[in-house]
């Protein structure tokens, strides 16, 4: 598919691209519960009852037995252990026998499916995946023959009996809730597979006096109406009464799960991949809080195994000195810090030398079954070896991909004049700012937060570029270049559209704005030319026409040098992985694109801003050098009109313009005033009647002023310069002398 994936861990994030915290800190906590002696019979004679199923694989023969018996035992196991509950409602459901399905592939291939490696994998066609379980327990019910179904019985009696006891897991969740409700503003999530357990932890928390607006559950029969699922989305996201979410994982899809900052596995993930999937719904892009993450072990055969060969293994489990919150039952407390729950390895294990497999969630406890702890640690040191094996090969190679550095990173994003995106964000909401006032747009900061207010409308908080670019792009815009005149010093920076593409087919592959300071031969990219817009804008004395600018060959040069070893250094990772792959044979020639094939040009002209030195004050010149300043200003002007192909003639004074300049082609007639300025000052100073002239005329009314006349002149002119000038009406008060007798004499 040409493509390559980089895995970005949070923890990556965090410390080497963001270089702030972006994600908060997570921990995993697993909870070891005490078992009564009670339970813990029940786990073993279940345990029992099917590793001895396990064996009369050897003698059952066709599909019900050899593809469907393995897949009956897992769920069996899985759903028992989750809650004695979900036990009892199991186990009778397969003591009532029922006839196969005609179906019975499809239904192996669901289940086969609902029981793999994680959440994301599993395709359903629709339909409620405990309605495929109860089918498939309906379906396998003939397998069961009647000493099974007794055993069954007994195992059913021993259940109801640790209900009537009182469940010491449930105790422990209950507990651990009652400590959240006492942090006001926390919110709990509580995932379980199935729905028979959620029911029953439903039922014993307000039976222990939760109120019901203050749990939500969510299975399959809540998402089934769309209306309830919407109603359940809103309380739990925006209702502070809403404290625990209950929900299967196939439900919780979909809904907006960092509101809450704590999770709780009910039952034992036996797959890493589902206990990751699941830490993502709440540790993820807007979470606020550092993540808590509870799994409940019991100190049963099968919760034990589960921690010692699988987590213990693969998280590195350190004993907590204090139990971040008290629980009712807890033995002991292990937990993981944020980095290791981001270095998961992948779920293969080698089946023999270089060759891989994969290894779901199914396989794991069906090995426990037929081979106890010992054969489940064995598989899990499989896991690790494979995940060994797989960076060795890559490293001989060459092709392991090597974690950035900060550094690395800066320099990277450098390549396009920014620092980081924040420095992006931060340059925009400047030209925000500077641009609002002409954009009819009142812009409000509230600390770190933008707000824009557009006329009577509701105001808009800038939360990403795209409101940014809503904001500035409301009304069209002219393709034509716009040139700007603004107070700063005295230089001119052009800007150009650069263009990248693929000289193979043609096509556009990257386009940037850059800017060519003429005066200083620097080029502008990125946070500096923004913020140089920015700057133009707030001090800006109009938009204006300028002579073309002649930008050297050199200039020119430098800006596509620039762009090339950007582009380099860009693609120099992708194409040193490439040939090396090439090289080792385990990849022949491809069509990535390398730096050779790129064409790089300086396409379109966008504008240019001018700048100019800000008015010091009117200068005392003598009236014979304020003429010729005049007629040498009306000199130039005549020149560029003629230059241009229009004939201008100059007219009378009492018109209050100085020159009409005609098109012979169009018969357009331009309404020039001229004013000339002996030094660098940009204005116009204009009469009453030739400011009533200008605003009557508009579009035909041109404005040049000509400045620098006594050295190097340079000239800029504004049509319409009452809409494209700053405009200002003030009075001038000229000084008169009265001389008066002095007192007492004649």
């Amino acid at each position: 598919h040409e493509a390559i994936i980089f895995r970005r861990t949070k923890e990556e994030i965090n410390t080497i691209y963001e270089g702030r915290e972006i994600f908060p800190r997570a921990k995993f906590y697993a909870t070891v519960i005490e078992a009564r002696k009670d339970e813990e019979k029940f786990i073993n004679r279940l345990l029992d009852f099917l590793k001895s199923k396990l064996k009369d694989l050897a003698y059952e023969k066709g599909i019900l037995s050899e593809k469907a018996l393995p897949l009956l035992i897992v769920l069996i196991f899985k759903r028992a252990s989750s809650s004695p509950y979900a036990a009892v409602t199991t186990l009778e459901r397969l003591i009532a026998r029922r006839t196969a399905p005609e179906n019975m592939k499809d239904l192996i291939h669901s289940v086969k499916t609902l029981l793999g490696t994680g959440y994301e994998d599993q395709e359903y066609s629709g339909r409620d995946p405990e309605e495929i379980m109860e089918e498939f327990l309906d379906a396998t019910s003939p397998l069961m023959s009647e000493r099974d179904k007794e055993e069954m019985r007994k195992l059913i009696e021993m259940a109801k009996g640790i209900m009537e006891m009182g469940d010491s897991k449930l105790n422990a969740l209950i507990s651990l809730l009652d400590e959240v409700r006492e942090e006001k503003d926390s919110k709990v999530i509580v995932f379980t597979e199935y729905k028979d357990t959620l029911d029953y932890i439903m039922e014993k928390l307000l039976n222990e006096g939760w109120s019901a607006n203050s749990i939500l559950r969510l299975s399959s029969d809540e998402t089934a109406d769309e209306r309830k699922f919407m109603e359940i989305r809103r309380a739990f996201e925006n209702d502070p009464n809403a404290r625990v979410l209950i929900a299967t994982d196939v439900a919780a899809e979909g809904l907006n799960l960092q509101v809450a900052h704590i999770l709780i596995n009910y039952e034992v993930p036996w797959s890493l991949i589902k206990l990751e999937q699941r830490i993502g719904r709440v540790w993820r892009l807007g979470q606020k809080r550092e993540v808590e993450i509870y799994t409940l072990f019991m100190t049963n055969k099968a919760d034990s195994a589960a921690l010692r060969s699988i987590y213990e293994k693969l998280l590195n489990l350190k004993r907590a000195e204090l139990s971040p919150r008290p629980i009712t039952g807890q033995e002991v407390i292990l937990y993981t810090e944020t980095g290791d729950l981001t270095k998961l390895p992948p779920y293969v294990a080698l089946k023999r030398e270089k060759k891989f497999r994969r290894v779901t969630e199914a396989e794991l406890i069906e090995t426990y079954l037929k081979k106890d702890e010992k054969g489940l640690s064995d598989l899990i040191e499989s896991i690790i070896a494979a995940k060994q094996e797989i960076e060795r090969e890559l490293k001989s190679k060459g092709v392991l991909y090597s974690q950035k550095t900060r550094e690395t990173i800066i320099n990277t994003v450098a390549q396009i004049g920014f620092e980081s995106h924040y420095d992006l964000m931060d340059s925009m909401k400047k030209l925000l700012k500077s641009a609002s006032s002409f954009s009819g747009l009142r812009v409000l900061s509230e600390g770190d937060e933008l707000k824009v207010i557009r006329g009577s409308e509701m105001p808009t908080t800038i939360t990403s570029l795209r409101t940014i670019y809503g904001a500035l792009l409301w009304e069209e815009r002219s393709s034509s270049p716009v040139n700007l005149v603004a107070y700063g010093p005295n230089g001119r920076v052009v800007i150009e559209l650069v263009e990248i593409k693929d000289k193979r087919s043609g096509s556009l592959l990257y386009k940037e704005p850059v800017g060519i300071d003429l005066k200083n031969e620097k080029i502008l990219r990125g946070a500096k030319l923004i913020d140089l817009v920015s700057s133009a804008i707030s001090n800006l004395v109009g938009i204006a026409e300028i002579p073309d600018a002649d930008i050297s060959t050199k200039l020119r040069a430098r800006v596509i040098n620039e762009f090339r070893n950007s582009c380099n250094n860009l693609l120099a990772t992708i194409t040193l992985y490439s040939r090396n792959l090439q090289e080792e044979g385990l990849r022949d020639p491809d069509n990535w694109t390398k730096a050779e094939d790129l064409d790089i040009l300086i396409s379109k002209h966008l504008g240019s801003i001018q700048f100019i030195e800000s008015p010091k004050g009117t200068i005392d010149i003598s009236e014979e050098l304020k003429k010729e300043i005049e007629r040498r200003a009306l000199e130039i002007v005549m020149k560029v009109e003629r230059d241009e192909g229009r004939i201008p003639e100059i007219v009378l004074e009492e018109e209050h313009y100085d020159i009409r300049s005609v098109d012979p082609s169009t018969k357009e007639a331009r309404i020039i005033e001229v004013k000339g300025h002996l030094g660098p000052e940009v204005y116009g100073e204009l009469t009453p009647h030739e400011a009533e002239l200008a605003e009557r005329e508009r579009e035909r009314y041109w404005l040049y002023i000509v400045y620098n006349i006594g050295s190097n002149p340079e000239w800029v002119r504004f049509r319409d310069p009452v809409s494209t000038m700053n405009w200002e009406a003030f009075e001038r008060v000229e000084r008169r002398y009265i001389l008066r007798p002095k007192e007492g004499n004649p």
